[in-house]
């Protein structure tokens, strides 16, 4: 399967939802939906043939359009950084079993900065006895109390920063706020982790100056995205539900989306 994403907000919205829903078969009104998200987004999860087509169709009309293919890449498929280093020449990433990732920083492409947020929602049923006078004199005091259920629901998010880094020959690293070793960052280190962050997209954007640096991910990051459902789960049993949501997967679908279009052309 294939995800076919739009880059850039079209000039005209009307004239391209009309040409989206006559491409791909959509009511227009669900053609406007699908455009209606800041840029990247997506518009279709398609057969590969199909949605090149489609791709091709849209590019005609003069829509900044893409495919990528789905599964995107994710962490498995990068260098989980746990130190770094930086000199005049480059950056070296290191991961906690010891695997390198050496990039010069004119050959990096993207330095992305995103945030991933994971959401859980429990649901339990509790049930209660208190005493009653009103069951006691119904009832000849045979019965002295009565049940109640009441429903009670919860919830809990947490958040995590993480930084890409794509280089113009294909790996990638991942700086995630809760693996990372921040005393790579000398005198500049401070106690908060997100203040580390933020030093640390300083200093990538002051070395790797020809890199695209984008921090678009920092919002749309917690968004959910059409076609991806890897990102939720619900379980359940008598008493109890739960369900938990991660927009991890909406950071890798984003960033790989920005980084084809990076390679396509289709971003500056």
């Amino acid at each position: 399967m294939k995800l076919v994403a739009i880059v850039w907000t079209p000039e005209v919205v009307e004239a391209a939802a009309t040409v989206l829903a006559g491409a791909s078969g959509l009511a227009l009104a669900e053609a406007r939906m699908r455009l209606a998200p800041e840029p990247p987004a997506l518009l279709a999860r398609l057969q590969p043939d199909r949605a090149d087509a489609l791709v091709a169709a849209l590019r005609k009309a003069g829509l900044a359009v893409l495919a990528v293919p789905d599964p995107v890449p994710a962490d498995g498929d990068r260098v989980v950084v746990r130190s770094f280093s930086f000199d005049e020449a480059g950056a070296t990433f290191t991961s906690r079993s010891g695997d390198e990732m050496r990039v010069a920083w004119p050959d990096v492409l993207a330095v992305l900065r995103g945030l991933r947020a994971s959401r859980s929602e429990v649901e339990r049923t509790e049930k209660s006895k208190s005493f009653s006078v009103g069951t006691a004199l119904a009832t000849s005091g045979l019965m002295m109390t009565r049940t109640s259920t009441k429903t009670v629901r919860t919830s809990e998010e947490s958040t995590e920063q993480v930084i890409l880094v794509y280089s113009r020959a294909g790996p990638a690293a991942l700086l995630a706020e809760r693996q990372l070793d921040f005393s790579c960052l000398g005198s500049e280190m401070s106690p908060s982790s997100t203040a580390n962050m933020v030093v640390l997209a300083r200093r990538l954007r002051e070395r790797a100056r020809t890199a695209f640096h984008d921090e678009r991910l920092l919002r749309l990051g917690r968004r959910p995205l059409p076609f991806l459902a890897r990102g939720e789960s619900r379980s359940q049993d008598e008493k109890t539900t739960v369900r938990r949501s991660d927009t991890g997967g909406t950071v890798d679908v984003l960033a790989e989306v920005i980084r084809q279009a990076l390679v396509e052309g289709l971003l500056p």
